[in-house]
């Protein structure tokens, strides 16, 4: 059996990872990381360099990155059926929305902090155009489907659902209608058993960890 290890804080994506570890059934321990002094320490930046959560040591493998963490994961538990199989069209169509993901994150993040990009030339040379174009690209996909790939729930699903939900309360850059098609396709996954757990896991496990400066990680 492999030795799982999630380097994570309770109040980070690394609730992504916890979630994902519960739907493959995995054995695991968990360390908590604080945002401020520890997370930029030389004990946790041994881990990872750029001083983030969360990290996963899975064996002697060390990988960061939530998407890169849940895909691998995905990959090592294939009884679960949490990922396309490999050389089908479905895990092609799985890694373009993986990739895209992370352009709606960029997205998210320059809407958020009202960044100067919704020009002719930046959206020339952004990956994502702007953040409608990037959006609404996501909505024309699941307008008349429940799974981002194929017919059956992925690691990609479970990482959408998490985005849209963490954008939406977190954030509130997308709307919280629940008619709307994003909240429609998350309510779905998150109404998963596994997220649940995830959910009384962070909460537990957040009142247990010491005040800290929240900006600091």
């Amino acid at each position: 059996m492999t030795d799982i290890t999630l380097y994570t804080h309770p109040l980070s994506r690394g609730t992504y990872v916890v979630w994902m570890l519960k739907e493959c059934g995995a054995d695991y321990s968990v360390v908590p990381v604080q945002f401020g002094a520890q997370i930029k320490s030389a004990d946790y930046l041994a881990v990872n360099p750029q001083g983030q959560v969360p990290a996963l040591k899975f064996g002697d493998t060390l990988l960061t990155e939530a998407a890169a963490i849940l895909t691998f994961l995905a990959e090592q538990f294939p009884e679960k059926n949490l990922i396309p199989a490999s050389g089908t069209a479905e895990r092609g169509e799985y890694y373009r929305w993986l990739c895209l993901s992370l352009h709606l994150e960029y997205a998210g993040f320059n809407k958020m902090h009202n960044l100067p990009v919704d020009t002719p030339e930046c959206r020339r040379q952004i990956g994502y155009g702007d953040f409608d174009t990037a959006w609404n690209t996501l909505r024309d996909r699941l307008q008349n489907r429940d799974y981002i790939v194929g017919n059956r729930f992925t690691a990609l699903d479970l990482y959408y659902a998490a985005l849209i939900l963490h954008f939406t309360r977190n954030w509130n850059i997308l709307p919280a209608d629940e008619n709307d098609v994003l909240q429609r396709y998350a309510a779905k996954h998150l109404a998963r058993p596994a997220f649940a757990e995830t959910m009384a896991w962070a909460q537990e496990a957040a009142a247990q960890m010491p005040s800290e400066n929240p900006l600091g990680g």
